[in-house]
């Protein structure tokens, strides 16, 4: 395009950039200035941040520690709580009666009452074989009084069940106990239970269960502990967990570091970081341990990292604030001696004004890494993208299509001016006006051109909308490909692209003769043939005029299809089989066999198959 810019208004554009690329001197001769406030903010900030950090890390660490600790004591306290609970059930009146006489519906009668009105998770009642009297399990999120009464089916294979039932004792504190706590999974979760046997008259008649959800019991640690636990009931996998639940795998603790945290309790803390959900956390780990000091598994405390990155805000916000003030008085400072610098930006001046008369082989020597390097460097590509632009626009003047520019113009950014040949697999479509010889033969040429002028208009867009390229026009009728501009794509892809263009074709000349019948025109009638096969593509021509075409038996068979519907005028689009082969269940319903039919330039049959509009 000419530039039509007045002299004087290029001259006003040349002073801007001039003042511009003053303001950028005067910012490079304060640059040491900067780079010693830097400097010393920089060293003053990490020493204060990293103190800070180091501050804010201990804290952080000591409180994991006492959550830990909150834990451990909470799970002592839950296991008393569940004693508590236990002992007037098992020493209700009549209770060990019942149970050694095998009386369910008495067992359920002076048992369950309690459990209720203590809001137990689990109560599970034995008899001297292990065999279930009572099962109560409350069923998560219900009502107090929604229980299941379902019992297991392997009470007897339980380790606690068993030593209760053998008359095993320990010793807690000194004294000698009977009683036991475990973390059992069960059919209907895995429970935190307390169990003791039910004696009468010192003979141990049956096992008394008194449970927690674990689910239930993490949260309360959770609670006591404002942190999130986990709990690990010897498996590599949380049983539970009040960590979000999305990335469980995440939470994964190989055999041999849970073997290492029960035997290194005592002497050292296990400690990770994890990456949840988008949220960052810290977890410690320790022994599940019971008031016998049995390990019954492990348990992790987790707390936010986000809580020693939003403790150091404030802090980097003041140092922001100090550090934005000492650069704005260096900044001042160096403003003074910003004038002095320019010679840089007259050579850049001057390769502007060459450029701007046209020379596109001006380049500007670019020296360093600081912002006239940047400036040269961004004039430099300025001016390449513009000869490419200048060439662009001469290739455009060799194509028909901006597709085939394209692969044009990246042929000669890699050196190479031709569209080399390849053999590829593509579907091609020609289509032609139908009795246009005796329809031009008595108009005006003016009148024939206009007419095809604005019938090629849709044409042309039809096919591009349908990711297709025009190759070229041959009077009345048009070439277009489909699956090789600009990459080649899948053969079936193609065919439906170039059925589907078709169609459109179709329903475009409908709107057309429209127009046409209100001017009192004749309608037009159309023919399409489309075809999938192998094909030569590449440019062909001389380095003054090149043409983009595809050849091939293909092309062929195309064009003489397009031609049967003088044959075959109930039909509009016709397509070989590979073409068929490649439309979807629903096209292929609408299109009908016509057979083997012998067309013109061919001696073989081609397989040819219709379609009509809807």
């Amino acid at each position: 395009m000419i530039d039509i810019t007045p002299k004087n208004e290029a001259d006003a554009t040349t002073r801007a950039k001039m003042r511009s690329a003053f303001a950028q001197l005067r910012v490079k001769l304060t640059l040491p200035y900067i780079f010693l406030a830097v400097v010393v903010a920089f060293a003053a900030a990490l020493l204060v941040t990293r103190l800070l950090a180091l501050e804010l890390e201990n804290r952080f660490r000591a409180e994991l520690l006492k959550s830990g600790e909150t834990v451990a004591d909470t799970v002592v306290y839950v296991e008393q709580d569940q004693l508590t609970i236990w002992r007037p059930i098992a020493y209700t009146t009549g209770f060990a009666k019942a149970v050694a006489e095998g009386d369910r519906d008495t067992v359920g009668l002076l048992a369950s009452p309690l459990a209720v009105n203590e809001y137990l998770d689990c109560l599970d009642v034995l008899d001297g074989e292990g065999n279930a009297l009572l099962a109560m399990h409350h069923q998560p999120g219900g009502k107090p009084t929604d229980y299941s009464f379902t019992p297991g089916i392997n009470y007897h294979e339980w380790e606690v069940v068993r030593k209760v039932l053998a008359g095993e004792t320990d010793t807690v504190g000194g004294k000698i106990s009977d009683k036991y706590a475990d973390v059992i999974e069960t059919e209907w979760g895995w429970v935190f239970y307390t169990v003791g046997p039910i004696k009468l008259k010192g003979k141990v008649v049956g096992v008394l269960l008194v449970g927690t959800y674990l689910d239930n019991l993490a949260q309360q640690l959770d609670n006591a502990s404002d942190a999130h636990i986990s709990v690990y009931a010897d498996t590599r996998r949380p049983a539970a967990t009040t960590l979000p639940s999305g990335e469980l795998e995440k939470l994964l603790v190989s055999e041999d570091t849970y073997q290492q945290i029960l035997a290194g309790q005592d002497q050292w803390v296990h400690r990770r970081d994890v990456e949840i959900e988008g949220e960052g956390y810290a977890q410690v780990f320790g022994a599940f341990e019971v008031r016998h000091g049995q390990d019954l598994g492990v348990f992790s405390v987790a707390k936010e990292l986000s809580y020693v990155t939003d403790q150091r805000q404030p802090v980097r916000e003041s140092l922001l604030i100090l550090f934005g003030s000492f650069t704005a008085v260096i900044l001042l400072a160096g403003a003074v001696l910003a004038s002095r610098v320019v010679q840089r930006v007259q050579q850049l001046a001057a390769a502007t004004q060459q450029v701007a008369r046209g020379d596109l082989t001006t380049q500007v020597e670019s020296r360093g890494y600081d912002e006239i390097a940047t400036l040269a460097n961004d004039f430099n590509r300025m001016v390449i993208q513009l000869q490419e632009g200048r060439t662009y626009r001469d290739l455009l003047g060799l194509t028909s299509s901006p597709a085939v520019a394209e692969r044009l113009r990246q042929s000669l950014k890699e050196g190479r001016l031709r569209l080399e040949a390849q053999l590829v697999t593509a579907t091609v479509l020609f289509c032609d006006i139908r009795g246009f010889t005796s329809l031009s033969e008595n108009r005006a040429p003016e009148y024939v051109i206009d007419l095809l002028n604005e019938y090629m208009q849709g044409i042309v867009k039809i096919i591009r909308e349908h990711n297709g390229v025009v190759n070229k026009f041959v009077g009345d009728a048009a070439l277009a490909f489909f699956g090789i501009l600009p990459e080649t794509r899948p053969s079936g892809e193609g065919a439906r692209h170039g059925i589907a263009a078709a169609l459109a074709m179709l329903d475009y000349l409908d709107e057309f003769n429209r127009q046409r019948g209100e001017r009192g025109e004749e309608p037009l009638r159309i023919g399409v043939g489309v075809n999938t096969g192998p094909v030569v593509a590449g440019t062909m021509g001389s380095d003054e005029r090149l043409e983009y075409t595809v050849l091939g038996d293909t092309v062929n068979v195309s064009q003489r299809l397009s031609d049967l519907n003088k044959e075959y005028p109930e039909y509009d689009v016709f397509f070989g089989a590979s073409t068929y082969y490649g439309l979807d269940s629903e096209l292929r319903e609408r299109t009908v066999h016509i057979g083997e039919t012998r067309v013109k330039g061919r001696v073989a049959p081609v397989d040819v198959y219709g379609l009509a509009k809807e």
